[in-house]
């Protein structure tokens, strides 16, 4: 009977950038933890997967090449009526997609790392089909588009109080219905124990390759030169090959890693000092639970403004806007002893932005009575 199998947890994300699929990850890590059995489902990807690549194409075009057409977009999806857009033609698909699967796995709670799912579970309510309490979980800081907050859910979650506080006032929201828990990452991402402090003779970064490809070829060979026993490992993303050419005497010397990608990102935090890329909300709450500061390099206008926000005003890390100003910020933590970075991972560990997803958990359980 229903009753005596376990408490089933439906998650749906989106492969839009990693902070949807990290989230959800994070999130089926710790129900699977209370004893829940818990399923990932990308219904864009899967139940229309051609559109859903050209989508995902042009996120990624944005991403590398043009971020001001992804802040023209960011701002065009604010203002849509995504509660009439689910019910056209174009979504019909997708909603038979999760209609079906709801009847097939029946699903005690669903958490939507992305705000389409819970439009599309609205539509279904609508019609009559039965639909598992569901939350939102807002997946970027501060700056939250309307779209989050819109739909029926009864239970919407953000990274952070100043967020929560924000989109309050700002949708005119009343009672508990948002909540701040924290943003989950798995738990496979803590801190080095016994990790030295940053010196000339003991500097290790983790650099994510997002800039434009003469910026990212400046930073490194700017980085290389100024700090010669620097150990830099580069996640290149399709400029591997380019990037291991460009650099061949130094990746032959040790001095310099480079990678398409990596599984073991909580690995490769774990040995470095300094992490810098772009203000993913992702990657940032991993290098808080790594306590690696994160010098930010790249910024994807609309959502990415707030988490860099949100970092600056916990002093966890800071902007850097060109490969100058990069190498002079590192030059200036390492200075007296790394005080600087210090300061920095002192101010990660007061932020307490860890364990969100046990807090999650016990907030949605407690909420729905599960």
């Amino acid at each position: 009977m229903r009753s005596e199998r376990a408490r089933r947890l439906l998650l749906l994300s989106v492969g839009y950038g990693q902070g949807h699929h990290s989230a959800a990850a994070a999130l089926a890590e710790q129900f699977g933890h209370d004893g829940w059995v818990s399923r990932t489902v990308d219904v864009c990807a899967e139940a229309q997967p051609v559109a859903f690549r050209c989508t995902q194409k042009f996120y990624e075009l944005c991403v590398r090449r043009a971020p001001w057409l992804w802040g023209v977009t960011y701002s065009l999806t604010d203002t849509a009526d995504w509660a009439r857009m689910v019910k056209r033609p174009l979504f019909a698909g997708l909603l038979r997609y999760t209609h079906e699967l709801l009847s097939s796995w029946e699903p005690d709670l669903i958490i939507c790392t992305y705000p389409l799912f819970a439009y599309m579970l609205d539509a279904l309510k609508e019609r009559g089909v039965q639909v598992p309490p569901y939350t939102m979980l807002v997946t970027d800081a501060r700056e939250i588009s309307r779209p989050w907050m819109r739909s029926a859910a009864e239970l919407v979650l953000v990274p952070d109080e100043d967020s929560r506080r924000m989109v309050m006032d700002r949708y005119a929201l009343g009672g508990d219905m948002v909540l701040a828990p924290g943003f989950p990452v798995k738990s496979r991402f803590a801190p080095a124990q016994h990790r030295l402090a940053p010196d000339s003779e003991n500097l290790r970064i983790l650099y994510g390759a997002y800039r434009r490809t003469l910026g990212v070829v400046n930073d490194v060979s700017a980085m290389l030169a100024a700090f010669p026993q620097l150990r830099l490992t580069v996640l290149a993303g399709n400029r591997v090959h380019l990037l291991q050419r460009r650099f061949c005497a130094e990746c032959a010397a040790g001095r310099l890693v480079v990678l398409r990608e990596s599984e073991s990102m909580h690995q490769l935090l774990r040995e470095s000092h300094f992490y810098i890329g772009k203000a993913g909300a992702a990657t940032m709450f991993e290098c808080y639970a790594s306590n690696v500061p994160l010098l930010v390099n790249f910024i994807l206008p609309g959502q990415e403004q707030g988490n860099l926000e949100l970092l600056l005003e916990d002093a966890a890390g800071c902007h850097v806007e060109s490969t100058a100003h990069l190498v002079n910020t590192l030059r200036r933590m390492l200075e007296h002893d790394a005080a600087g970075w210090r300061r920095m991972c002192a101010a990660m560990q007061s932020a307490d932005r860890s364990r969100a997803a046990a807090r999650i958990a016990r907030i949605i359980c407690h909420r729905f009575c599960l």
